[in-house]
């Protein structure tokens, strides 16, 4: 009884994120700002009353790089193969593969908090950092998705398709830029252009620590 329990669980949860991730990612690509000020009203609320409309940041992140995996998979190209052996260990199983990928995205969600709180001038601690964290989570859901599409038909087309790629992976980075300037400016009280380039400094410090993370994964080719 107890295994038929859990299983009904998991089907109602798995069943109700049809319902739930669409309805997030498109309240997210419409209107971030009211995202993130949907995030900071659920925070304040008891954990098992937190985020009974959406799915929650953290969550949504997954559930895109598992979707945008799958998109991969689904190309003629398929997934890209890594030749180096920490490559090797972190992206052996679907599993690794997820979880990598989650937490190199993560790293736009970190240094975009931590910007947040060094202008708020609060010191970091765990409760002061879920708070910006989550709300990166939600921004970076459609983020990931559309650089993961824009990458994927770069890799298998030719012509048109390149320039469509390129201008949806391109489209995905502005979209992305530009809401976060827009919370920044919201929740900070500060000005746009300002606002603008807190994000872009907490986005160059992702990308260069991505980067690095990249340079120990030499080794790519496609099979």
């Amino acid at each position: 009884m107890r295994i038929l329990q859990s299983l009904e669980e998991f089907l109602y949860e798995v069943m109700s994120w049809l319902v739930f991730y669409p309805r997030a990612l498109w309240r997210t690509l419409r209107h971030p700002v009211a995202v993130a000020i949907y995030t900071q009203r659920q925070l304040r609320q008891d954990r098992d009353q937190q985020f009974t409309e959406m799915i929650g940041p953290p969550l949504m992140l997954i559930l895109t790089v598992l979707a945008a995996h799958v998109i991969e998979l689904s190309s003629p190209s398929g997934m890209a193969r890594v030749n180096t052996v920490l490559g090797k260990e972190l992206f052996g199983t679907e599993q690794g593969v997820t979880a990598t990928r989650s937490t190199i995205y993560c790293f736009f969600a970190l240094f975009g908090a931590l910007g947040m709180l060094r202008q708020k001038k609060l010191p970091i601690t765990r409760e002061t950092l879920r708070q910006p964290f989550y709300i990166h989570c939600y921004l970076l859901a459609p983020f990931a998705l559309g650089l993961s599409i824009g990458s994927t038909i770069l890799l298998n087309s030719h012509g048109f398709g390149l320039l469509l790629g390129l201008a949806i992976a391109l489209l995905s980075c502005a979209w992305y830029g530009g809401a976060q300037s827009a919370i920044y400016a919201r929740i900070l009280k500060i000005s746009l252009p300002r606002a603008a380039l807190i994000a872009s400094a907490a986005n160059v410090a992702a990308t260069v620590i991505i980067a690095g993370v990249a340079f120990l994964l030499v080794g790519v080719d496609r099979g």
